[in-house]
């Protein structure tokens, strides 16, 4: 009669087809001898392809956001331009050198856009007095009307203009909205922003700007 305990024993049940015990640490304890080995190796080459994709994919998301960056003033002189304004006044980035500027790029199909207004609005009001100002730059709208009614919406008072033929787009190479640009006092780019800004995300760097040296 076989013992009912076998722990000590290298196999269990004897023959061609006993179980390995020390396979009972890998979590294998029911694969056959001649097959751990074998699991073991298509477990380790398959973890080592599993994480040379993923690395391989890491690399080509960051070679892309590279090229993508490629041109873009994110840092430097910001690019001049002129805007029409929705007010039917004309106005260029370099009228408001000597103040903190945001430039923002929005449109009103976008719900980030939505999402961040009040928090811009917010911003123009408490550092307007101190030499801040939001330039909002209405980009790839279906019709005047709507970014006129987002503006309305959401009570927006800085100034805004909707970007005729996507010059000021191009210029800045944003390829969607929203995306943002924060200019010092000497028309240089401090910050550049992908996505909707939260009042306490950039506060701390509009009141930094605002106390250097105009």
């Amino acid at each position: 009669m076989k013992p009912i305990g076998c722990a000590l024993k290298t196999t269990c049940g004897g023959g061609a087809e006993g179980v390995t015990m020390s396979n009972r640490a890998d979590g294998l304890e029911f694969l056959p001898e001649e097959a751990a080995p074998s699991f073991r190796r298509r477990f380790s080459w398959g973890s080592l392809a599993l994480l040379a994709g993923v690395l391989a994919l890491a690399l080509a998301l960051g070679v892309q956001l590279a090229r993508r960056n490629t041109g873009r003033p994110t840092s430097g002189p910001a690019p001049d331009f002129a805007l029409a304004l929705f007010d039917g006044t004309d106005v260029q980035l370099s009228d408001y050198r000597g103040q903190v500027v945001l430039i923002n790029f929005w449109a009103s199909w976008c719900p980030p856009c939505r999402d961040e207004a009040p928090d811009l609005q917010a911003l123009y009001d408490d550092y307007r007095s101190l030499g801040f100002t939001v330039l909002g730059i209405n980009m790839l709208e279906s019709s005047r009307r709507k970014a006129l009614e987002f503006i309305a919406e959401f009570g927006i008072r800085y100034p805004n203009g909707e970007d005729l033929g996507e010059r000021v787009t191009n210029l800045y190479r944003v390829e969607a909205p929203p995306e943002s640009f924060l200019i010092d006092r000497r028309g240089q780019v401090r910050r550049f922003f992908i996505g909707n800004i939260r009042y306490d995300d950039v506060s701390a760097d509009v009141e930094a700007l605002l106390a250097e040296p105009r």
